[in-house]
């Protein structure tokens, strides 16, 4: 998954929210190709096609998939495993995070998120994961 010099990282949102599609778009286009995914089914279709570099995932999906189970199973598929995996969502409770977390998460992000902050956090994922850590 490690991108040529100078070549942008695909990053696939995954929010079946628009204006949380938008935001994330601005602050992140900048720096990273950014795809889009409105549901559990088709992030599922667009990580198996694109295998983007970075994953962000709203908990709540419309079609109720599990996304801790699927993120566990990326974790654990060699394709896969060194994706950069992002919670980005409205669920603050401390069981929530530590449940993501848990499942394989490098970050867990309570929305509304800060559109000058948050693009420098996916950077520096992307700058751990590589780094193996």
């Amino acid at each position: 998954m490690a991108a040529q010099p100078g070549a942008k990282l695909t990053v696939l949102v995954a929010d079946p929210d628009p204006a949380q599609q938008q935001i994330l778009n601005q602050c992140l286009s900048p720096r990273f190709n950014v795809i889009f995914a409105g549901s559990f089914a088709e992030t599922q279709r667009l990580v198996s096609t694109n295998t983007p570099s970075i994953l962000l995932i709203e908990l709540d999906q419309p079609d109720g998939g599990d996304v801790r189970a699927y993120l566990r199973h990326l974790r654990n598929t060699p394709a896969t495993k060194s994706m950069v995996l992002g919670i980005v969502t409205s669920r603050a409770s401390i069981h929530d995070k530590v449940s993501g977390f848990t499942s394989g998460a490098d970050d867990y992000v309570v929305k509304p998120i800060n559109p000058r902050t948050f693009v420098y956090r996916v950077v520096l994922l992307t700058r751990t994961r590589y780094l193996g850590m």
